[in-house]
């Protein structure tokens, strides 16, 4: 009778296991050295070999030789689990049995000794599948199981296990095998099985296997019967549906090269081939990153027959790093936006024309701005002419060269055009500045003739010269002759214009007459002081009515602060406040240390008077208060004294320096306007004032 090959080539030791190394290693090590757990679990995909595992561990641990890593496979143990009838081996699908009244009829046989063998192994596949009760009615019996008793679970799903049932296991997760391992394997099987094959379809067959032996080895069964007693390549691709890498390679390549007639035709072939395009497009996203990592990494991945071996070493020579990047960001956002096209097809497609049209700037390839310039423009090569030869001349040897000629004639032009403009700017600048001069000296000259024939006319008719508007119209001089020495300095280059400057100057030189010139020195001398006057009476206003700069002359926090003291000779209460502030003690220090009153030399012995109640607290910090005060003088003895003090201390000090400072600050908040219209209109009172410090 026939015997399907996953079934006839099921792994019956550790040494013939197909990849899980670092789960066979563990496993043979707790056997050979006796350190067995009593609860497995076995995690991973569909067909990586859980089951396999635990009938091997279920073998070993019943061989007739004794508990081994290597059974010997001709005991009637071994030949019983081989055949699957082992009496002390059983083997529960979970998925048929999942309610609680199952889980307890196995329990029940849990305490009875095994039968045949040496322990009485549990096997529940897909473990997952089991109800919550059934896990509650598990948990007890699985933390502390018989000594005969072995269970061995396997899932594919190990998030559906409640945490309590897999902290009592000791786990192990199976890997998907990689398609070079089930390369070898399946090339193994069919030289055993004398069937003819190709190593191409057996590379087809890996691949879609998608890490699973057991599926490896049933398309391999399927693939035998549908080629006729063999494995051919073109047999797996009809087989399976796939695609010939050889087209994608093609399309890759056209799309590099630019070449859309190609592109097209290869669209169409698919269409008229229904090819699943989703595959296509999972296959581009492949070849990309194994092209990556050929130029990055060099050739690591030997997993791929010598004609796509030598297709993707001629894509990564021809394909720059920065192209590859590109392209395989839009396959890959196009691959997730098949499923948000009407279909599949319109998606692959525009994922195709998004690679046609989106490239990164080659090395010599330049973005030029826009010119508006109607004169240049017409000689200067606009950008998407410049692109366009680039991508043309990218196969022809001169194609460096011409492309930094062309950059160069565009660099060129730029220059022209901005030079002409700065000369344009200049000029017209230029004629701004000489109306703005001609509107000024006219203007000037009309004011200073009137102004001449006004103060002449009054020193004429006048016996009392009207000092108030004489001293306007000399401030009025004052200023045009300022915004002429200012127009004279902005124009000093030009001697043109100093030479049209020079008789205004001269005509407005101050006038010879002592009584009127005594008159207005004394009429200037009331002013400023006026003003003098005027000016300090406005500054106090705006202190009153500015709080934040009335603080700043006198801040009350600032009365907080004792005044500073050296710290030499005779203590004192000053000297004694002023280094309790200053010092690094704690606060719990400092509040008890305020409270005494220190006496005697500061560089030899002193006695600190405190009251008895504080003095018994103030023991416990003795050794912080010493330390502080030998940082001060090294010289210095302290000791202490019960005391009743009948003077100030440090801390009444505070208060009466606090007491003043709120004072100080209650004034200055009183004497605002805004307080002050408060208060006489709402009759407003300063309650809880705090000051923070």
């Amino acid at each position: 009778m026939y015997q399907v090959l996953a079934r006839k080539f099921r792994p019956q030791n550790f040494s013939q296991l197909v990849g899980q190394s670092h789960v066979s290693r563990a496993l043979s090590s707790a056997l050979s050295r006796g350190r067995l757990h009593h609860a497995y679990l076995f995690t991973g995909t569909r067909g990586v070999g859980k089951t396999t595992i635990a009938r091997i561990l279920a073998k070993c641990l019943n061989c007739e030789t004794g508990v081994t890593a290597t059974p010997c496979e001709q005991c009637n143990v071994c030949k019983s689990v081989n055949a699957g009838r082992f009496i002390d081996l059983i083997e529960i699908d979970a998925a048929s049995r999942t309610r609680v009244e199952d889980t307890r009829e196995l329990l029940e046989n849990v305490p009875y000794a095994p039968t045949q063998g040496r322990y009485k192994v549990y096997l529940i596949d897909e473990v997952h599948m089991l109800s919550t009760h059934s896990f509650n009615a598990l948990l007890k019996t699985l933390e502390e199981p018989p000594e005969h008793v072995k269970f061995l679970f396997a899932t594919t799903d190990p998030q559906k296990l409640p945490i309590t049932v897999i902290s009592r296991c000791l786990q192990f997760t199976l890997r998907p095998l990689a398609k070079d391992e089930i390369f070898h394997h399946l090339d193994q099987i069919l030289n055993t099985e004398q069937i003819e094959h190709e190593s191409d379809a057996l590379w087809q067959l890996a691949e879609s296997a998608q890490g699973s032996l057991r599926d490896a080895l049933s398309l391999t069964d399927q693939a035998i019967a549908y080629g006729q007693g063999q494995v051919a390549t073109q047999d797996v691709i009809d087989m399976l549906g796939l695609i010939d890498q050889t087209l994608v390679f093609d399309l890759l390549d056209a799309i590099h090269q630019n070449k859309k007639g190609v592109v097209a035709q290869l669209v169409q072939h698919m269409r008229q081939q229904a090819i699943d395009v989703q595959h296509v497009l999972e296959q581009l996203i492949s070849i990309l990153h194994e092209l990556a990592v050929m130029q990055i990494l060099g050739d690591v991945n030997h997993t791929q027959t010598v004609q796509n071996a030598d297709y993707k070493m001629k894509l990564a020579k021809q394909i720059q790093a920065q192209d590859l990047q590109l392209y395989y960001q839009i396959a890959v956002q196009g691959r997730a936006d098949l499923s948000l096209a009407l279909t599949p097809e319109q998606g692959f497609e525009m994922c195709i024309m998004r690679l046609l049209a989106f490239r990164p700037l080659s090395v010599n390839e330049v973005i030029q701005p826009t010119i508006e310039h109607t004169t240049v423009a017409q000689n200067v090569i606009s950008d998407t002419q410049i692109a366009e030869q680039n991508r043309n001349l990218s196969d022809e040897p001169h194609h460096e060269r011409h492309v930094e000629s062309l950059n160069e004639q565009v660099e060129l032009e730029s220059q022209k055009l901005v030079k002409h403009e700065l000369q344009n700017q200049q000029l017209e600048t230029h004629d701004v500045e000489l109306a703005l001069t001609q509107e000024v000296e006219s203007s000037t000259e009309a004011m200073q003739s009137e102004t001449d024939i006004n103060i002449e006319a009054q020193i004429e008719n006048s016996p009392k010269l009207n000092i108030e508007e004489t001293n306007q119209q000399n401030d009025t001089a004052q200023e045009l002759i300022h915004v002429q020495e200012i127009q004279q300095e902005k124009l000093e280059p030009e001697p043109v214009q100093s030479e049209v400057l020079q008789p205004e100057l001269a005509r407005l030189e101050p006038i010879q007459n002592d009584d009127f010139q005594e008159e207005i020195d004394t009429h200037e001398t009331v002013n400023q002081k006026f003003i003098s006057e005027q000016t300090i009476s406005q500054q106090e206003e705006v202190v009153v009515s500015n709080p934040i700069e009335m603080q700043n002359i006198e801040d009350p926090r600032t009365l907080l602060q004792p005044q500073i003291q050296t710290l030499e000779g005779e203590w004192d209460v000053a000297k004694w406040d002023y280094w309790i502030r200053q010092s690094s003690l704690s606060p719990a220090v400092k509040e008890l240390a305020q409270r005494g009153v220190m006496q005697g030399e500061i560089a030899r012995k002193s006695t600190l008077h405190i009251e008895a109640n504080y003095l018994n607290m103030l023991q416990n910090f003795l050794p912080d208060l010493k330390d502080a005060l030998t940082a001060l003088n090294p010289n210095i003895q302290l000791e202490l004294s019960d005391t009743v003090l009948d003077s100030d201390s440090p801390i009444q000090l505070q208060q009466q320096r606090k007491q003043h400072a709120y004072e100080v600050a209650e004034q200055l908040i009183c004497s605002q306007n805004v307080v002050k219209q408060l208060q006489a209109q709402f009759q407003a009172e300063l309650i809880d004032l705090k000051l923070k410090t």
